[in-house]
């Protein structure tokens, strides 16, 4: 396994700025949050693009973090995997949508899949589907990629630390549903399922090392990525406290 930064912690920050703050922290590997109000987005010029793509050289770019969502039909699928390319990326997370009951959501988000993986075929970049909005579950997750038909090099599963624990989800059971189909370990912190300030990682109730010794134990050995959501908390703890605490949880793993 291998330790990255997400872009979701420092939101709006120049692609310059993210790559000295990363490379001050000995972090080698980055995901991008793609978004309007972000550096990165699918209406990058082909200039703005190469000109990303040399910033981060010496980076690691673990892929790009995507609003697609498949309950909304994957719009914006197409943009995302030509920035990719563009980019060098080989995964796109997608988010699989939604709120409350995922059971009456699973086989649209599935079909919806199916053809987004069909859309990536020969684009060298897997599509990840992180356990979020009403599939907060590793299960959840897990029966979406299974009857979408999708084989595990096409698509996989990101695993949010947060979320399948904060939904009653033991991480022993999330490592067993996801294990065949893990792309991606978040870390985060938090100090309770229903106060979710970020916090810095290993301060908090989140059982992040648990999740890396289980992700660790089922044979994964892809990104760990700190993903804090500065963007969406202003009280977050800050970036550089963030990254050296996520640091710390990932050494000790």
């Amino acid at each position: 396994m291998f330790f990255g930064v997400s872009t979701l912690g420092c939101p709006g920050l120049p692609l310059d700025r993210v790559a000295r703050l990363l490379r001050r922290h000995d972090v080698g590997a980055v995901e991008l949050r793609c978004a309007d109000d972000e550096p990165v987005h699918t209406g990058l010029s082909p200039a703005d693009r190469r000109a990303a793509r040399d910033t981060l050289d010496g980076l690691r770019l673990v892929g790009l973090a995507t609003y697609v969502r498949l309950t909304d039909g994957a719009a914006g699928l197409a943009g995302h995997l030509d920035l990719a390319y563009d980019l060098g990326a080989t995964t796109l997370r997608l988010m699989p949508g939604g709120t409350g009951d995922p059971a009456p959501l699973l086989d649209r988000a599935a079909a919806v899949l199916a053809d987004a993986v069909v859309t990536a075929r020969g684009s060298g970049v897997r599509l990840l589907v992180e356990t979020h909005d009403a599939f907060l579950r590793g299960a959840d997750v897990r029966r979406l990629l299974e009857l979408s038909g999708a084989g595990h090099t096409e698509a996989g599963a990101v695993w949010d630390a947060l979320h399948p624990w904060r939904s009653g989800e033991p991480p022993v059971r999330t490592a067993v549903e996801l294990g065949p189909w893990l792309g991606e370990v978040q870390i985060k912190d938090v100090a309770g399922p229903a106060d979710l300030v970020p916090l810095v990682p290993g301060t908090g109730a989140v059982p992040n090392a648990e999740v890396l010794t289980l992700a660790r134990a089922a044979g994964f050995t892809g990104p760990v990525v700190l993903e804090h959501e500065a963007r969406w908390y202003r009280d977050a703890a800050p970036i550089d406290d963030a990254i050296a605490g996520g640091r710390r949880v990932f050494d000790r793993r």
